[in-house]
């Protein structure tokens, strides 16, 4: 959940006074100017006055100065203690809540997961002490003596440790490669040469590592010492220095004022989606997709740019191509596009992996255990940073002698207690910071590791999880399985939850940050089934991200037996029920298209009221010629001229993927009183003949699985049916009809 601006500003603020406010303070103010009164040992009240005129203060000691020469500029900041009473002034908020981009700062290395810390230019210490007080390993460094010694003497009166760094003139001399995260905040507009420190403070970060740069905005009479405000004259400086802008954590604020998240090593790439195109015009072009029908109007500089991607591109070499364009606007452009599925976006490479626990729960199948915890071990990732771990959840006879020899931890359970609390006992137990779930009858690609670590590397992705593929089928009954297994979420990466095409993905190929999973309580060990779906949508309701994969793949073996397949989708289905009770934002939409309504009423009607029936039909054909008209105006509009046969086709197409939609809703849940209904009155066996025949068929079609078109249909309706069982049975234990009644209606 998104906290509203109120509300976010209101936490931060309970952040940034928890860490800097002294025990028997009343108030953040206070105790911070008596805390620099003590410090300087000086009465609170010429403390409290002097740093209420501070800004003024500085500001005319600027322009007395008049520093014109790096070197002059440098020694100024080293020699004046104003910023002493301007910096505590600012920090109690007392005039404007502006210092609280420093708890933005924290939020953006809690998101990247940082343990290391470096705040350049860290002043007395404030942003410092809040990084520390969330656990972090604390560097400071300035080039003022009196702000680093006051900023020590204020950690050390809190019990709390850091390292001061006095920074010489010139050019900053700092460890190579020792922070995972670097903030400048207020800083860098100080610098008559920012590229050189830019430079140095990327060689300063482990690769991967995140710098958070914040430039305030338009230029004001009380801050002459700021000697520049575009963050374009920073950027520029990126390719240099190694670093590439973060799309999603950068903004360039309507004041003036930017946030720049930059991080060292290589950015994501950007492509077109498959099935789309870019037409040119005079006035620029147009992004077009035929299934479904859409046309993106682009202006020539967007068209440009899409233009520039080929077969894959980063934001740095799109401006490079076109150096009138602004960094931070072609990567904003590129990430909303990617949201909307129109751009691929392929995640930057991960430059620090993180220690890894891979967990698998096992109750019996010893030689498939033995293959799972094999392809664990043979994974393209450091054995320094995986350990596999095996719960061995009361099999008899047990696993250790199947899985004798072998690099693993193993935990014996003496009685069965399910999936969920094995996971639960290995998760506390377990040292990597990620936890990769596979399930025994399971085994995982090189690169499976690799791949859910990559999407984690993400700012606030905490769970991942990839695609679960069926292994080359034997018989009819595991060639079906193989296209049509719920575990399976298909080949289109993208955002999960509630809502997405994607809503939730299976334990058997999930990756979790262990805080977060710990910190939400694990799997629910009451919960036999649906406690994947019940797990992602608790993560999600804590601001957590989820992401699928489809590229991290493992090889599920499924059932192959016709009986197994059927009491497992009913067994799925039974969780409905009670999933819905704990997460009512997860109940269903349904689509009632009208021209589809119309056309099965007139199948309906057709019996007993030919004429109204034709009436109906011809009312939907004018519709669709209507509608038909009206997406080819459209287009010329656009620029874009299709042929009316094209058009026509596009939208059929719509409508048939509608009536596929409606189809799969009505099979799965209400087809077994429907067809009880259609045999009392037969009318109505037409209408649901083809809402009950339309899915199997298109999905045969699209699937291609390796049984005959009968066979598969069969399977089909008998899958659905068993499924329907099942929801009925949740519904009743459970005493609830929530599962059948969708959340929203759609017409």
């Amino acid at each position: 959940m998104v906290a509203s601006p109120p509300a976010l500003r209101t936490t931060r603020r309970q952040r940034w006074a928890a860490a800097l406010t002294l025990p028997g303070q009343p108030d953040l103010a206070q105790s911070l100017v008596v805390e620099l009164a003590a410090f300087l040992e000086q009465p609170v009240e010429e403390v409290e006055a002097r740093c209420r005129l501070a800004a003024g203060d500085l500001a005319r000691a600027w322009r007395n100065a008049a520093p014109a020469t790096p070197a002059a500029i440098t020694a100024f900041y080293r020699d004046t203690d104003a910023y002493l009473y301007d910096l505590t002034w600012w920090h109690t908020l007392a005039e404007d809540e502006s210092a609280l981009v420093q708890v933005e700062a924290l939020e953006a290395a809690l998101a990247h997961h940082a343990r290391s810390a470096l705040d350049f230019g860290g002043g007395i210490g404030s942003l410092g002490l809040l990084l520390a007080r969330h656990g972090l390993e604390v560097t400071l460094a300035d080039v003022n003596a009196r702000l680093n010694a006051y900023a020590r003497w204020r950690f050390a009166r809190r019990g709390l440790h850091a390292r001061v760094i006095d920074l010489p003139p010139g050019a900053p001399d700092l460890p190579v490669a020792a922070f995972d995260f670097i903030s400048a905040v207020d800083v860098f507009e100080h610098l008559p040469e920012p590229g050189t420190t830019l430079v140095a403070l990327a060689a300063a970060l482990r690769p991967g590592g995140a710098l958070f740069i914040h430039l305030p905005g338009n230029a004001d009479a009380g801050h002459p010492m700021h000697l520049w405000r575009q963050p374009a004259t920073l950027l520029r400086h990126l390719e240099a220095a190694g670093l590439w802008l973060e799309g999603e954590s950068s903004q360039i604020e309507p004041g003036g004022n930017a946030r720049l998240l930059l991080r060292r090593g290589q950015g994501p790439r950007y492509r077109l989606n498959q099935g789309l195109e870019l037409r040119a015009d005079t006035a620029g072009g147009t992004l077009l997709s035929l299934r479904p029908l859409v046309a993106l109007r682009l202006n020539q500089q967007a068209f440009d740019t899409l233009a520039t991607l080929n077969g894959g591109s980063t934001a740095l070499e799109v401006v490079a191509d076109h150096p009138g364009l602004s960094l931070p606007t072609t990567t904003t452009f590129l990430d909303a596009l990617a949201r909307r599925r129109l751009l691929v976006k392929q995640p930057a490479p991960v430059e620090h992996l993180p220690s890894v626990s891979a967990i698998v729960p096992a109750h019996g199948r010893p030689e498939a255990t033995r293959a799972c915890v094999e392809s664990l071990l043979a994974q393209h990732y450091p054995a320094e940073l995986l350990e596999v771990i095996v719960v061995d959840d009361a099999s008899n006879p047990p696993l250790a002698p199947a899985l004798a020899g072998l690099p693993i931890r193993l935990l014996r359970q003496e009685e069965n207690t399910g999936q969920s609390a094995a996971r639960n006992r290995a998760a506390e137990l377990a040292r990597g910071e990620v936890l990769a779930f596979l399930d025994n009858d399971c085994v995982a690609a090189p690169d499976w590791l690799r791949t859910l670590v990559a999407a984690l590397d993400e700012p606030g992705v905490e769970i991942a999880g990839g695609r679960v593929l069926a292994p080359p089928p034997e018989g009819p009954v595991a060639a079906f399985e193989a296209v049509r297994s719920p575990l399976d979420m298909g080949p289109v990466s993208g955002a999960v939850g509630p809502g997405e095409p994607i809503s939730y993905m299976p334990s058997c190929n999930l990756a979790i940050r262990r805080n977060l999973l710990l910190r939400i309580g694990g799997f629910d060990p009451a919960m036999r089934l649906g406690e994947d779906v019940d797990l992602i949508w608790r993560a999600l309701a804590t601001g957590a991200q989820a992401r699928y994969v489809a590229e991290g793949a493992v090889v599920h073996h499924h059932r192959v037996r016709l009986g197994a397949l059927l009491r497992r989708r009913a067994d799925y289905a039974s969780s409905e029920a009670d999933l819905q009770r704990r997460h009512p934002a997860g109940r269903r939409t349904m689509a009632l298209p009208r021209v589809t309504l119309a056309l099965l009423a007139a199948l309906v009607l057709a019996w007993s009221a030919p004429v109204l029936a034709g009436l109906i039909v011809i009312g939907a054909s004018f519709a669709l010629m209507r509608e038909i008209r009206r997406k080819q105006r459209d287009l010329r509009r656009h620029g874009v001229h299709l042929p009316w046969h094209q058009v026509s086709a596009a939208v059929l197409q719509q409508h048939q993927a509608a009536l596929y939609h409606l189809g799969a809703n009505v099979t799965r849940y209400y087809s077994l009183p429907l067809l009880a209904a259609a045999l009392l009155w037969r009318p109505l066996l037409p209408a649901l003949l083809l809402l009950c025949l339309t899915p199997p068929a298109l999905d045969y079609h699209r699937l291609r699985p390796q049984v005959a078109l009968p066979l598969f249909v069969g399977l089909y309706w008998l899958e659905l049916c068993a499924y329907q069982v099942g929801v009925w049975r949740g519904c009743r234990q459970r005493r609830t009809l929530r599962p059948l009644v969708p959340a929203r209606v759609i017409v």
